[in-house]
């Protein structure tokens, strides 16, 4: 492939189930695409053939996909927004986060590379503090891949952003009190809820994911995260047993929020939340 033409993104961290996958946007060719690497692939490229960008070379960790992104009109320019948005929705939908440290413009899957000018830039910098045993199905990136231009068109807006900031850093502190704090600064950016934190915001939450019986127990168990956050966030809970499972259930419950509001294409609204359906 032309080296102006395309730029690679080695991902670690999220396993694909499926060999290739054009994920955005519909209709070909596409402009950003999903590739798998076989775990007995040999990698190529190494430290000595990078010309420009060692130092962000050094922090690829491992590969297991990477993401091809095409220039839009062939000339070398290139639109990030939507690699940024699929990694956001891969943590939404999956609850995984990729190591994406860096961009190259030669593919590290590509077994007979020829170019000697293989240049390495930043791409994104936070590491996730460990990886789990995730991967992405062909269903998941389905539904990826159908909600990029919402996700893309919300990216406009300072509460998706602020959440879906929030829900970032989440993967890469590596304290429980500090993480909870930061997913519950995700739901408050979503809902805009200035009083009576602890009742309200619970209560949207609770309308807005579940109904019946178990909107009371997610209600409950709300109150029990945003309790921990207060008394974490006043500087009385940093030692509380719960905080790791109370941190990972609020961070499921922002991705939640998160994915309801995609797949409706709105953002919540309080008034109509406070008697639920």
């Amino acid at each position: 492939m032309i080296y102006w033409y395309w730029r690679y993104i080695p991902c670690r961290g999220v396993k694909l189930e499926f060999d290739k996958f054009a994920i955005y946007p519909d209709g070909d060719p596409a402009l950003v695409y999903l590739y798998r690497r076989d775990a007995k692939q040999r990698i190529g490229i190494k430290l000595k053939h990078i010309r420009e960008g060692r130092e962000t070379f050094k922090k690829i960790d491992g590969v297991d996909f990477e993401i091809a992104l095409r220039s839009p009109n062939g000339d070398g320019t290139f639109e990030f927004d939507p690699v940024h948005v699929f990694s956001f929705l891969l943590m939404i939908k999956t609850g995984g986060w990729i190591n994406a440290p860096a961009i190259l413009n030669v593919s590290m899957l590509d077994q007979d590379f020829e170019c000697h000018d293989i240049f390495c830039m930043p791409f994104i910098e936070a590491s996730p503090t460990h990886y789990q045993d995730i991967a992405l199905t062909n269903e998941d990136a389905i539904w990826i891949k159908a909600n990029m231009a919402t996700a893309l068109r919300f990216t406009k807006k300072a509460m998706f952003q602020n959440a879906m900031q929030a829900l970032t850093s989440f993967h890469c502190v590596p304290y429980a009190n500090v993480a909870l704090l930061l997913a519950w600064s995700g739901l408050e950016a979503l809902f805009r809820t200035e009083t009576e934190l602890s009742f309200r915001l619970c209560l949207y939450i609770a309308n807005l994911l579940k109904s019946g019986s178990e909107r009371e127990e997610m209600f409950e168990r709300l109150r029990q995260s945003y309790n921990a956050r207060s008394k974490v966030a006043h500087g009385s809970g940093a030692r509380l047993a719960e905080l790791p499972e109370l941190a990972y259930f609020t961070r499921d419950v922002l991705r939640s929020c998160l994915a309801k509001c995609i797949e409706l294409g709105h953002f919540p609204e309080p008034k109509k939340l406070i008697f639920g359906d």
